[in-house]
């Protein structure tokens, strides 16, 4: 019968013999059976479940965290090897096997492990893959060719390769090999003229006329009209032009060459003319007897001798007694010979000193110099910033101009002298102020020892205002210069003041 329903915490069913049916916590008792009606509570606790037709039922999930749940024998089943990442939206599985097509999506989607970057799938014809470098091998169009630009392939150990005597030019439709092997029967349609070359050949037969030849373009005909059938008289005669393989012709009495000529030998001949550009780059000799004509250009700069008898070298144009001269550029020129460069004839007379007279030497008699008394002769006006008077170590009394400007009222270094190379020093001192219409003459007279100057103005005159005191001090060397004898200037105003300075430097 149904079992009422209870308004307690604790009660019993109807029934014989009466059972629990919730507990004191609200809880319902399962652990008898009672297949018939519908129990609510708050939890169920109960040992075993069983469905309505007895059979039991479990709720928990079979195998381990993410694996996959599947039907096994009518209960839940798992497995290790199928598993499902709910974080990464993964699932993996050990063996698939797929019966129908299977949409796998974008490519950049699938992921295959295994493998080096570059690498391809190959199967092995019964279903099994694996990863294998991209060679080419086995063709499909794919890979990497082998060898050089050009090179025929070929499969070397399952790779494509090329090898330097096998290759073929797409330009040109000609296939090039070094040795070709064959049965020479089955090679037709070869057009003879496209045959560069043929290695060793035991046998061949040719048809042909006994009195004709075998021409280069392989046509049999006579070797000229007329000729004698005596084919020996022909190795030492020459009857057909454009011979292109020549090594050796004997004596010629006559060679024209239109094209280029390269002589490894010599050649030799009473007479050459050249009549068109010529490059020698050997040695080109000339005896006495021979004659070389050239209208056209002989270019002789690369040869490494040019022998040319003095006698017998002609070039035309000048007049007697002028000389080539170079532009520098390789040109040259008849020009006169003027002297210069150590050749030529002296002007003026007999010791007149020498100088250029408008391209020529040139000599005057107020300048002159007695080789005999080692004395120079001069009528004229010497004009020089710097003159000394005794030579070598006679040297004593050098004189020099300087000059200097001011526009300051502070000292002015306005002339400087080596201190190692004086032993006393003179100076005139002639300063103009153009602005303040003034000039003054200073004369100072010097005296140096090692560091030691001592100096006295012992003259001094003016037209106008003074400009100037002066002072000479010793003043040491640095990194620029050696030790100095200096004149100072300390100018009255910072007008512009110009300083005429004659030294007369006694040397030590």
């Amino acid at each position: 019968m149904a079992a009422d329903k209870f308004n307690a915490l604790t009660g019993y069913s109807v029934g014989l013999p009466p059972i629990d049916a919730i507990a004191a916590n609200g809880n319902i008792v399962t652990n008898h059976n009672y297949p018939a009606g519908n129990v609510t509570s708050n939890s169920v606790y109960a040992n075993n479940y069983f469905y309505a037709n007895g059979a039991s039922f479990s709720s928990d999930p079979a195998g381990a965290n993410t694996e996959v749940q599947f039907n096994k024998d009518g209960v839940f089943g798992a497995s290790a090897n199928l598993v499902f990442d709910s974080t990464s939206d993964t699932l993996t599985a050990l063996n698939v096997s797929v019966t129908g097509n299977t949409a796998l999506g974008d490519v950049q989607t699938v992921s295959i492990s295994g493998g080096v970057n570059g690498y391809v799938l190959q199967t092995d014809g019964a279903g099994g893959l694996s990863w294998t470098a991209q060679s080419g091998g086995g063709g499909g169009g794919n890979g990497s060719p082998g060898g050089s630009n050009m090179q025929v392939q070929f499969n070397s150990a399952g790779s494509f390769a090329g090898d330097a005597g096998f290759i073929y030019d797409v330009d040109t439709n000609l296939l090039s090999a070094t040795h070709i092997a064959g049965e020479g029967g089955n090679i037709s349609n070869v057009t003879y003229a496209n045959i560069t070359g043929i290695g060793n050949i035991s046998a061949v037969n040719l048809t042909g006329a006994s009195d004709t030849v075998l021409y280069a373009n392989g046509v049999f005909a006579d070797i000229s009209a007329g000729a004698s059938a005596n084919f020996a008289n022909f190795a030492g005669n020459l009857t057909v032009a454009s011979q292109p393989n020549i090594t050796s012709v004997g004596t010629l009495t006559g060679l024209q060459v239109g094209g280029g000529l390269s002589v490894v030998g010599n050649i030799g001949g009473a007479n050459i003319a050249i009549t068109d550009t010529a490059t020698f780059t050997g040695p080109v000799v000339i005896d006495s007897l021979g004659n070389l004509t050239v209208s056209g250009n002989a270019n002789l700069q690369t040869s490494p001798n040019i022998e040319l008898p003095v006698a017998n070298l002609h070039i035309d144009g000048g007049l007697n007694g002028y000389v080539l001269a170079t532009d520098g550029s390789g040109g040259l020129s008849w020009t006169l010979n003027s002297g210069g460069g150590g050749g030529g004839s002296p002007g003026g007379a007999n010791t007149q000193m020498q100088f250029n007279d408008g391209g020529l030497f040139g000599g005057d008699a107020n300048v002159v110099y007695n080789k005999t008394t080692n004395t120079m002769t001069m009528a004229g006006t010497l004009v020089a910033n710097n003159m000394t008077v005794g030579s070598g170590a006679y040297a004593f009394r050098t004189t020099k101009v300087s000059n200097g400007v001011t526009t300051t009222t502070s000292a002015v270094e306005i002339c400087a002298t080596e201190a190692s190379t004086v032993s006393a020093i003179d100076y005139t001192i002639v300063a103009t102020d153009p602005s303040g219409a003034s000039r003054q003459t200073t004369k100072i007279t010097s005296a140096i020892w090692s560091t030691t100057v001592n100096y006295s103005e012992y003259a001094t005159i003016s037209v106008g205002s003074l400009l100037a005191d002066f002072a000479v001090t010793y003043v040491p060397g640095d990194a620029f210069r050696d030790a100095q004898v200096v004149l100072y200037a300390t100018p009255a105003t910072t007008n512009e003041t110009t300083y005429k300075i004659l030294l007369e430097e006694y040397s030590s």
